[in-house]
């Protein structure tokens, strides 16, 4: 069962360019170091307006818990964890999965409700 993993990271202050830049540089790299992924996506806010402090969004779909735990123990993901943590970053993360009940849209392919723009 596809679960999604996401985290908000606040620092103190403002990363560097050159702390910005690693930090993307070892998300970039999972793929390839970690593996196991469903979909990993990391950005920053588009206006820091409404973010209360958080700056960075991980985001990544994992097929189910046992890949969420190999990633959370992998080297990789210790040595950025450890990265973070450095940093006196505040991470939040919230953890779930993904069925009939989580999923509002787009609705599955077996679904026989239409999708379309108003309630019925």
């Amino acid at each position: 069962m596809t679960l999604q993993h996401i985290v908000l990271f606040s620092f103190p202050s403002e990363l560097s360019d050159d702390d910005d830049t690693d930090m993307r540089d070892q998300v970039k790299a999972w793929p390839e170091k970690i593996g196991g992924f469903g979909a990993i996506r990391f950005g920053r806010d588009l206006t820091d307006a409404r973010t209360r402090g958080y700056q960075y969004l991980l985001y990544t779909e994992f097929d189910d818990e046992i890949a969420l735990r190999n990633y959370q123990q992998h080297p990789v993901h210790q040595y950025f964890l450890a990265w973070v943590m450095e940093r006196s970053c505040t991470p939040l993360a919230f953890d779930y999965h993904l069925t009939p009940d989580t999923v509002v849209w787009p609705h599955g392919p077996n679904d026989t409700h239409h999708s379309g723009g108003a309630a019925s």
